[in-house]
């Protein structure tokens, strides 16, 4: 079954039915022990929005979705959730999506082993155009690279904003550009549009990103789907914090708590006295803002008003 699906999801709603058919299909595996531990990461689906900007964009794009772009869509939710699974176990995660992470159920063995399958299986699905392939390939090798900045800057408390963003570029916003231009690519659009749907993938994703961050911090594990505070806890310095860190009046206070592993409620409530939640709030809306603009080069249609919806939703998420 796929997720319930939001108010701009309505309009392709059958086909994410068929998309979570397809993810099904495509990761039927002849080992049992590996088919229980990709079907228990298949029964939380999340909201399937990488999918679902697949479907809009080729359809905004004037094109009827068809099979191809189904399998497509399929894999790219795939590429999403083995990369989530590997997350879970570089960060030490204890849940994802409301349940126990993978590895915690499973262990780091078959959790590593299923994974690479599911990476796989993922890949099988792009057999009808290989540029298509290469293109999630070299998106790989982006997200590894994002990865592994990350993992050095952890507990790096003098990490500068550059930095956070190209993480969250290569991490986050790479596979969702590479959704939006795979949407526009079958559809067969000119060159100009793909680049543009690729632009607004790039920057929907910058937005989701900062304000999943925020949500960390501000937001309950009933809202994330996480346990609230991961990041911090886990040594995972995001906007929020960075900008709290140069607060003049707390920001020197706030790196000294974090640095005696203080309680994260305190330094969360610190977080809070400064300006960081409404400047976080401010540049998630200028990527809204630029996301929507990107889409102007498409026609009016009920799928692109779907995408802005989407876009603004980064905005209103955290009302």
């Amino acid at each position: 079954m796929a997720a319930d699906a939001n108010g701009w999801q309505d309009i392709i709603s059958d086909d994410l039915v068929r998309i979570s058919e397809i993810m099904r299909e495509a990761t039927r595996d002849s080992n049992k022990e590996v088919q229980e531990v990709l079907d228990y990461a298949l029964d939380s689906p999340g909201k399937l929005i990488r999918p679902s900007i697949v479907m809009l964009v080729c359809n905004a794009c004037g094109k009827k979705s068809d099979e191809n772009t189904m399998k497509y869509a399929a894999a790219a939710e795939l590429v999403h959730m083995a990369t989530l699974m590997h997350d879970d176990i570089n960060d030490e995660s204890e849940s994802r999506r409301g349940k126990q992470a993978t590895y915690r159920k499973y262990g780091v063995k078959k959790a590593l082993t299923t994974g690479d399958t599911m990476l796989v299986k993922a890949m099988t699905l792009f057999d009808s155009n290989p540029t298509l392939l290469q293109s999630i390939i070299d998106m790989g090798s982006s997200l590894a690279d994002s990865e592994f900045l990350q993992y050095n800057h952890k507990f790096d408390l003098d990490i500068h904003e550059e930095e956070y963003y190209q993480v969250i570029s290569g991490k986050t916003a790479s596979l969702l550009s590479e959704c939006a231009k795979t949407g526009a690519i079958a559809a067969e659009a000119s060159e100009d549009i793909v680049e543009e749907m690729g632009r607004f993938g790039h920057l929907y994703g910058m937005a989701f990103q900062i304000a999943d961050d925020l949500i960390d911090l501000v937001g309950s594990e009933k809202v994330s789907g996480k346990t609230a505070m991961r990041d911090l806890s886990e040594g995972v310095i995001t906007l929020p914090t960075i900008i709290a860190m140069r607060d003049p009046k707390v920001g020197k206070k706030i790196s000294a708590r974090i640095k005696k592993g203080a309680a994260l409620e305190e330094i969360r409530e610190m977080i809070m006295e400064t300006s960081a939640i409404s400047e976080c709030k401010s540049i998630i809306q200028d990527y809204v803002d630029e996301a929507v603009d990107a889409l102007n080069v498409l026609p009016d249609s009920v799928y692109k008003d779907s995408l802005i919806e989407l876009a603004k939703l980064n905005s209103t998420r955290l009302s």
